[in-house]
């Protein structure tokens, strides 16, 4: 009986996670370097996904980092345009931080239903061996 909850409750986590994904219409971009032009709705496009965001805001801020820019912020006059330049680059790097974090949030959500739908097959493979020795 728990095994058999525990396979539902995983494979309705993956499904919903799926839907929430397709939802938003996100196509991986061509230079990924995993499964260029798929549909993000699954976890390893949600992972592609979401590495091509994080290259393409480090490009962006000129190969920086978060880090990078924030420390370069503390050595300029708060007024300058450079500093201008640097906190949109923080911005933009924010921003990315933002959306990958909520990709890699759906890669680990994948991964747990995975789990749970594994533990779930273990527990009812159990349990049938359990009532035939019984």
């Amino acid at each position: 009986m728990a095994g058999s909850l525990f396979v539902a409750a995983g494979a309705g986590a993956w499904a919903a996670v799926t839907a929430q994904l397709r939802a938003e219409k996100i196509t991986v971009p061509p230079n990924a370097r995993l499964v260029p032009g798929a549909r993000v709705q699954g976890p390893v496009s949600a992972f592609a996904e979401a590495d091509v965001i994080k290259g393409n805001a480090e490009r962006g801020a000129g190969g920086r980092t978060f880090a990078d820019i924030s420390e370069a912020l503390r050595g300029v006059d708060g007024k300058s345009e450079e500093a201008a330049e640097l906190r949109k680059h923080s911005l933009s790097l924010s921003t990315a931080a933002a959306l990958r974090t909520a990709l890699m949030t759906s890669v680990l959500a994948y991964g747990v239903s995975a789990l749970v739908v594994g533990l779930g097959g273990v527990f009812v493979i159990a349990g049938a061996l359990l009532r035939r020795r019984a």
